[in-house]
This record gives structure tokens, sequence and C-alpha cells, in this order.
């Protein structure tokens, strides 16, 4: 958490910045402002405050002096604006007028403030102005980025550390985050809020990445101090792809720093997510685990789906960082993040295994966090627990029918749901896209005859429905990370035929990757960064690319 202040401290302008946070510091300390920053100087103190010196317990009088960046020798003894002149102006002038006489009774504490440090070429000569200048009555100090960022760990609450428009959103923010069904709606406009403007400098485009980055860090550290980490993995998705977004809309993504920033958030999101992994994964291995964190029935088949979309996302990450290194010719680093992507996909192919309702998707747009799952098996060549899986929802499909009437619902309406469950209301057998899915990945693990099992579903058991499979448009591309995609956009294709003839089904695949396939020119998969496209299917609940399997089949 220090790393990420001082980050973002240093990137603060003197003036309503650095000036503004440490006011809110000093309160934080419990110090009483005597004077608040303001248009022009006050004979060179920028605010002055009372309180107890942490140092020696004494009462004191604070007087200081605010400048950006390191303390080098023309910022020392330049000018009439150099610290050395301000200081003197301090001692000689400040001192005898502007404070009372109960103030003048106190000892004087002169600190310069900077977000920098001292320069080694300027220490000598700062050790001597405050040795020759220090008294009984008079002492001085100075408050780098090193130490400013410890106090505003110790002192400062969380909120305090950033603009006053941001504030009540992240105070909000925390205030619910223990709440079971909190949709982190203010720190979604939180995040919004800080990339709504394109700035032109890099400083400020540094400035909002890094405060976003801080953002989701006291998100996270407050879920961990909850004792619940879930809701610091969507707002960890969440700041990944608007920080995307935010590249991509403002020509960003060739700037090398701006990059790096994304991939320390990136970075970030992988964090959290090995993280609750390895804080959930025993569940994985107990049958019906996730019962007990249920209500109903109902709500344990909705979480086993909920979470399965997780695990995948977080092993599907470490298959990203595996493909990073591989690619700059690090295999050995390579290595360790696939290592640990087979060992998210063991435990995900133990969740499937002992989780029945997995076997039963209440929804067709389960078909995302089917094909994140099925990704996530195939890169790791975990084939029999994802061929068993096809299987059992193929049979699923049958035998949840024949008992409970029950079929996955096409269009998304809890409401609904619950009373078809009930009885109250008959299931409707319109339309499936996990059935094209599922049938394409037996081929994918070359399975004809998996693929012929699949193939009943429409041949024998249901000959009306409709198969379908969505496809993105080029325009879409600006979307993507910000909304649900598949809502309304791409087109799809429908009265799909899955044909007798296996390998007739693979040429028509393959003639529409070309046909229909424009996102295999997207910056996100041109850039290498495929995982932004699972991430978004899984956060907004869209249809998922067909091009991240379908170019298996190739």
């Amino acid at each position: 958490m220090r790393f990420l202040l001082s980050e973002y401290i240093n990137l603060l302008k003197e003036d309503k910045e650095l000036d503004a946070l440490l006011t809110d510091l000093l309160v934080g300390m419990k110090f009483t402002t005597i004077s608040k920053p303001m248009k022009g100087r006050q004979f060179g103190v920028d605010i002055s405050a009372v309180g107890i010196d942490p140092e020696d317990g004494i009462k004191k009088v604070f007087l200081f002096a605010v400048k950006q960046g390191n303390l080098t020798r023309t910022t020392w003894d330049g000018d009439v604006n150099a610290i050395r002149s301000t200081l003197n102006q301090i001692k000689d002038t400040f001192i005898p007028t502007s404070l009372t006489n109960r103030l003048k009774k106190l000892p004087k504490k002169i600190i310069v403030c900077t977000n920098g440090v001292i320069n080694q070429n300027v220490l000598v000569d700062w050790t001597q102005y405050i040795d020759q200048n220090t008294t009984d009555a008079v002492e001085y100090d100075f408050w780098g980025t090193g130490e400013i960022t410890a106090m505003l760990d110790d002192y400062l609450v969380s909120e305090k550390l950033f603009p006053q428009e941001y504030q009540s959103l992240l105070r909000k923010s925390l205030a619910f985050l223990d709440l079971p069904d909190y949709d982190l709606s203010h720190f979604y406009t939180l995040i919004q809020k800080i990339l709504d403007k394109q700035p032109k400098q890099k400083r400020q485009i540094l400035k909002k990445l890094r405060l976003v980055r801080l953002c989701l860090n006291i998100i996270y550290k407050w879920s961990q101090d909850n004792n619940n980490l879930k809701p610091s993995i969507y707002a960890s998705e969440r700041c990944l792809l608007l920080v995307w977004h935010f590249m991509q809309e403002g020509n960003h993504l060739e700037k090398n720093y701006v990059r790096q920033e994304f991939y320390k958030i990136h970075l970030l999101k992988r964090a959290i997510g090995v993280n609750y992994f390895n804080k959930v994964v025993e569940h994985y291995k107990v049958e019906h685990s996730i019962y007990k964190y249920s209500r109903n029935s109902l709500e344990y088949s909705l979480n086993v789906w909920e979470e399965i979309g997780i695990i995948a996302t977080i092993g599907l990450t470490e298959i990203q960082e595996f493909r990073i290194y591989y690619n700059e010719g690090q295999k050995k680093q390579a290595d360790v993040y696939y290592k640990s992507a087979v060992s998210i996909s063991n435990a995900l192919g133990l969740f499937i295994q002992n989780n029945p309702p997995l076997k039963y998707p209440e929804y067709d747009v389960h078909s995302v966090e089917i094909a994140l799952a099925l990704n996530l098996l195939n890169f790791t060549r975990n084939f029999n627990p994802a061929k068993k899986w096809i299987s059992e929802m193929t049979l699923g499909f049958n035998n949840r029918y024949k008992i409970n009437k029950l079929f996955p619902l096409f269009r998304k309406n809890y409401d609904k749901l619950v009373d078809i469950h009930n009885g109250d209301e008959d299931c409707e057998i319109q339309s499936s896209m996990i059935v094209p899915i599922l049938a394409e990945y037996a081929l994918i693990f070359d399975e004809e005859e998996l693929y012929q099992f699949v193939r009943k579903i429409t041949t024998e058991l249901f000959t009306e429905l409709n198969l379908q499979i969505w496809f993105p448009l080029e325009e879409m591309e600006d979307k993507i990370c910000i909304q649900d995609y598949s809502h309304g956009e791409g087109t799809s294709k429908h009265s799909l035929i899955l044909y007798e003839d296996a390998e007739e089904y693979k040429k028509e695949v393959l003639a529409e990757i070309d046909l229909f396939g424009p996102e295999k020119n997207f910056k996100i998969f041109a850039h290498g960064f495929d995982i932004i496209a699972h991430v978004a299917s899984r956060h907004y609940k869209s249809q998922p690319f067909p091009l991240t399997w379908r170019v298996m089949l190739k």
C-alpha cells in the first residue's frame, strides 16, 4: 500500500493537490490548523498548525513550506522562491509578525514538504543550514515522499487521499462493501469519473491510472479486512476493463509508460484472484460445499455457476501470463504460470465433479461460464474432466426436462425462473447457444462420438430447438469493455444445423471464422491481451467471442 501511495503522491501538483492532502493529513494527526493554503505566500508559510509532535510528544507550532519535486541545487538556492529564501523569510518575518503572543511562546518546527527527496548534492547544504539555524525555540525538518507516505498510511482515513469529488463515492463504496448483495455501483461510478476525460500530459495520464490502482488496492484491503475477497474480484475486473477502454479511446496503447501502468493494474487483479483461489480452493474438494452459503437449491445452482466463471477467469489470467513470458523467450518463468494454471484447472475439474447443479444450466447465458471453463480445461490439456462434463450436461438436458420439465431459459429472468422451479409456469423450449458450444468443443477434443451425442439433443430430444451462435460486429470494439456488449449488439446465426458429418460442420465453422470473425482484428487480440475478452464476457455476462475457441479447430 505504501508503494502505491508514494507513486500517487509523486504526481501531485504543489498547488491545490499536495498542500490539500497535507491539510487533511494534519487533521488526521489531530493538529489544529491555523492557516490553510491560499493564493500567494504568507511570508513563506503555506500551512500552519498546532499539535503534538509525534517524535517527542511536545506541543509545537508547525510551519510548512510546500514544494513540488526533489530538493535540487536549483530549488534550494536558485532565486527568491527557492527553499533557502523561503526558510529565511519564515524565520525572519513570519514568526515575529504573524504569530500571536501565545503561539510565540510555543516551540516552532519549520518543515519543508515535497513529493520528492533531497538530492545528494544538496544534502550537505541542507544539513549545514539547519545546524546553523536550529535553536531551543526553532527546529527544522524535511517531509519527502517517504515520510508523507508513512504518515498517510498511519494517520489518514483512506478516502481523504482523494479530491473532494471522489471522496463521497469511495466512502459509500467502503461503507456498503460488507453487504452481501452490494453491487459496487459507487465504486464503478468512481472509476468512470476518474477516467472520464482524456488528458494530454503524461503526468496527468499517469495520475489517473495510479489513482485507479490506488482505489482498487483500498477495496482489496477492505475486502481482506471483511474476510470477503469477492467484491475485490468484481472491482478488479471493472478496473481492468475501464482502463483498457481509456487507453484505447485515447490512443495510448502504443505508449510504453501507459502500458506499464496498465500491466501493474493487471498484476494487482491477478494477485487478488490468486489470493481468492488460495483461500477457497479447499471448498472445491468437498461435495456440495457451496450449498451452505446459499438460502435454497436454486440459489445454490446460480452460485456455483457464478463461481465457475470466477475460477476459470483466474486460471485464464495465469495462461495470459504464461503467453507473455513464453513469447518473450522466458520459458522458465512461463512454466511457473502454466503450472499455476494447471493447478487451478484441476481444482475447476473437482469443483464441477462435486457440485451437481453444474450439469444443469439454469440460463442459456451460462454459455459464458461454460466457454470460459472449457477454454481453461483445454489450454491446460485437462481433457477428461472437460469431455465428461460435456457428456453430463448433454444427458442433463434430457433428464431434467423429463423429470422436472426444466430447460435453460433463453432470456435471463429470475422471477420467471422461480415460477418455473415452483411449478407455477411452464418452461418454453425455444433456442440455445449452449448446445453449439458443447458440439464444437467435442470436435476440438477430436471426439466425434461425443459430438454425435450432443447432436442428439436436436435430432431426437428437442427437434424444434433453434440453435444459435452470436458473432460480434466490427463497430462493437469500442463497447466491449464498458457494457454488456452482446445485448442488442452483434449478430446471431439462427437455425444452426449440427450435420451428421462432423467434417462438414468443421468446414462450415472454419469458413465462418473468416466471414464472421472481425474480433480477430480487435486491439485486445492484436496486442496479445486475450484475457480482456474473457473478463469482459464474465463481468458483463455477455456472450463469449466464438474466435476464442473456434480458432482451435484450425
